[in-house]
């Protein structure tokens, strides 16, 4: 797990192309400053000569592009300085991250050991892991509809299905199918899929939405996401809805993107 180091590296790849990108526009940048003052509560623009601070020139209105470039000009001139601490800062972050993180005690253990002793920290592939292994009672309703195979080894309801459930796989997103919970007034939903966010710890509800061209099946769907609602989960923060018809099928290209970014693959 090394999270933190990536978050810096990928922070210091930004900066550093910033201010690549930025010191070559500096290279056109006019001569001088901009000073600002106000009169009547409207701004007054001037030029400040590099070789004397104390000679100012007024900017008129039809010189609007010179004062930009000025204002510009000193923006970046700042931001590069701040630019410039913090590229410091990483490389000295860098330099004093551990070596051993606090979670890999545990991994770098012997089984023998392992077997001794209950962790209080986990890496993320433990963590998934152990999450992947809790057991859970699948749907039992019509276990006979379950023909279609996954790579993993399972059998799921529809082709769909199948493809979701391999995209995940694929992505290396840890995921159970046909997960129970308990709804409002205690009776039992089953989830579609339940896909694991390793490095935030999170759990994503994801119901496909598959025949919704289906009136009774689209009514019963939609009663179990306002059930969701009401539990805390919902699109925008736990809730990953996809949904196809009969001539409209799942664009697997574009789910697999989409779960690409959400989880960080």
């Amino acid at each position: 797990m090394r999270k933190i180091t990536d978050v810096l590296i990928n922070r210091r790849k930004e900066l550093e192309y910033l201010e690549n990108m930025i010191n070559q526009k500096m290279i056109k940048a006019p001569k001088g400053h901009l000073r600002v003052t106000y009169s009547e509560g409207k701004p007054r623009f001037y030029y400040v000569s590099e070789l004397a601070n104390d000679k100012y020139k007024y900017l008129r209105k039809n010189e609007s592009n010179h004062i930009r470039a000025l204002a510009q000009k000193e923006y970046f001139t700042k931001l590069l300085k701040s630019m410039e601490r913090e590229l410091r800062w990483i490389e000295d972050a860098l330099k004093r991250y551990p070596e051993e993180l606090p979670e890999e005690v545990y991994t770098k253990l012997i089984p023998a050991r392992k077997n001794l002793v209950t962790p209080a920290l986990l890496d993320d592939e433990e963590y998934a892991k152990r999450w992947q292994a809790e057991s859970y009672a699948a749907n039992p309703y019509r276990p006979e509809d379950k023909v279609f195979a996954t790579k993993r080894g399972e059998r799921v309801r529809s082709k769909s299905e199948a493809m979701i459930a391999d995209a995940y796989y694929d992505l290396g997103i840890p995921y159970k199918y046909d997960y129970p919970i308990e709804v409002p007034g205690g009776r039992k939903r089953y989830v579609d899929f339940l896909a694991l966010d390793v490095h935030r710890r999170q759990v994503y509800y994801h119901e496909h939405l598959g025949r919704l061209d289906d009136p009774e099946y689209l009514a019963d769907n939609m009663r179990k996401i306002q059930e969701y609602r009401a539990m805390g989960i919902y699109t925008g923060k736990n809730l990953i809805l996809t949904q196809e018809i009969k001539n409209h099928p799942l664009d697997m290209h574009l789910f697999r993107e989409n779960m690409k970014e959400l989880f960080g693959k």
